[in-house]
């Protein structure tokens, strides 16, 4: 009777054992996993990273290439607005020193 609990024992013993076996090598599995999943989220981390300064760069370029468009513009504007007004300036200011021309001949001829 002893004999048959004692190999009863061994049996459980063993049942145990091989239980153990399996559920060490499982966490031996799951922590390679583990360690797999943890490098890539480091490189989707870094992907992420990278991804966000190449924005920022693309997006500085954008804004600057916007803001160059405006201020052409606005340098074209000001140098039409500019010759308007030599235009402008030379035709009041070249009929008046024509008509002082022409005052000053013909106060000479008087």
């Amino acid at each position: 009777m002893t004999s048959k609990k004692l190999e009863e024992c061994q049996r459980n013993a063993e049942e145990v054992k091989i239980l153990m076996k399996e559920n060490v090598d499982k966490v031996f599995e799951r922590e390679g996993k583990l360690e797999n999943l943890e490098h890539r989220s480091n490189e989707l981390k870094d992907m992420a990273s990278s991804f966000q300064k190449t924005a920022q760069t693309v997006e500085r370029k954008t804004r600057w290439e916007k803001w160059r468009w405006y201020i052409i513009a606005g340098v074209i504007f000001l140098l039409v607005i500019i010759i308007i007004i030599i235009i402008i300036a030379t035709q009041f200011g070249g009929s008046s020193s024509n008509g002082d021309v022409a005052a000053a001949s013909a106060q000479e001829g008087n």
